[in-house]
């Protein structure tokens, strides 16, 4: 398998290689968009849990993460020289939520039923639209406006796991009054009750579990019911905390947070600034001195999402960061290590067609 001209042969040490970096990484999807560029699916297709519709729609959304965030660094920097590239990057993905939320054509991405995968991208798409409003929601036409508003709403009083799925309506609650001016009021409960449900999974020094933690009762019980058995595959709820708790998911999510809702919420986002700090702490010592990170948990095939929670930082500038991160240099210097270490890695991870393979150093 061929490296990646753009990110293999990059060598990472600026803000303008992590940009060509990006745009190397989502350019070999544009050959993969469905007519209408709501999907995508790729020719290296693998079995999923969920209906092919929302395969293909994840295939969509997930690389708005980086192309949404592309356009975001261009807004305060228009004569940008990746301006113009970065601008047509994005187009087929603009235009693929204009037709992806309109129930009326066959690209339509589907109403989202409860427990819905759906749900996992409706935050992506709410993210987009947080992170570079007027590409993907202010400048569209009426109609699709309203579309997009109609399509995440859905999101409201549906059943969804007691994990960090919680964020995602969260967050989509939140484009709808940040960018889409819905009355906060009119989506304050249902942020509240997710809210709840996310507080109770801190586990203290700013980490949190994916979900409730089992009590001691209910972990002396499995533990004396494995002893009965001999079976210590059968973990319970809640004994979950690993790269979902910081990079993936649950760090991430209230970094973000505390960067878009710091004046809607801002007493929660002191709070969620802290536990980025504590966290902090100890979560560089999963990174050694070249940037590479420790395989364990789930969804390792994320590979270098394990950074993301450096990224989060750096986007949402946390201050008064602990050493040896407290320094913007040094926070870009763990991401920077980490994103080269893959670089350098990476002569098994991409197809001929430039898209990514599934797994971790090895297809």
């Amino acid at each position: 398998m061929p490296p990646l001209s753009g990110f293999s042969d990059n060598p990472l040490r600026n803000r303008d290689d992590f940009i060509a970096a990006a745009i190397a990484l989502v350019q070999p999807l544009h050959r993969h968009f469905s007519p209408g560029k709501a999907t995508i699916r790729l020719a290296h297709s693998t079995g999923a849990h969920f209906d092919e519709g929302a395969a293909r729609l994840e295939g969509f959304a997930r690389p708005l993460w980086v192309v949404a965030t592309l356009l975001h660094s261009l807004k305060h920097d228009d004569d940008h020289p990746h301006g113009p590239i970065i601008e047509s990057l994005a187009k087929p993905w603009i235009e693929g939520i204009c037709i992806g939320t309109d129930e009326n054509h066959h690209e339509y991405w589907g109403t989202i039923q409860d427990g819905d995968q759906r749900m996992v991208e409706a935050e992506v798409v709410a993210c987009a639209l947080l992170f570079a409003p007027n590409h993907f929601f202010h400048s569209l036409d009426g109609r699709y406006r309203a579309n997009i508003v109609a399509w995440l709403r859905q999101m409201n009083g549906k059943w969804m796991p007691t994990n960090n799925w919680r964020w995602f309506r969260v967050f989509t609650n939140l484009a709808l009054i940040l960018v889409a001016g819905i009355p906060k009021d009119e989506l304050q409960g249902e942020i509240d009750n997710d809210m709840a449900v996310l507080d109770t999974f801190d586990i203290g020094e700013g980490w949190s579990s994916d979900g409730p933690w089992l009590t001691a009762e209910q972990e002396a019980e499995e533990e004396c019911e494995s002893a009965r058995t001999g079976r210590y595959d059968k973990v319970g709820i809640g004994r979950q905390a690993d790269y979902y708790s910081g990079s993936f998911a649950i760090q991430f999510s209230q970094i973000l947070y505390s960067r878009f809702a710091a004046e809607l919420d801002p007493e929660r986002a002191d709070m969620y600034r802290q536990r980025s700090r504590e966290y902090g702490a100890t979560f560089w010592r999963y990174f050694d001195s070249n940037g590479a990170s420790i395989p364990f948990g789930r969804s390792l095939t994320y590979r270098f999402a394990c950074g993301g929670y450096f990224s989060a930082l750096a986007i949402a500038q946390v201050s008064e960061m602990p050493a040896p991160l407290s320094s913007a240099g040094a926070v870009k210097g763990f991401l920077f290590r980490h994103l080269r270490w893959w670089a350098r890695h990476s002569e098994e991870t991409f197809y001929t067609d430039g898209t990514m393979n599934i797994g971790w150093l090895y297809p």
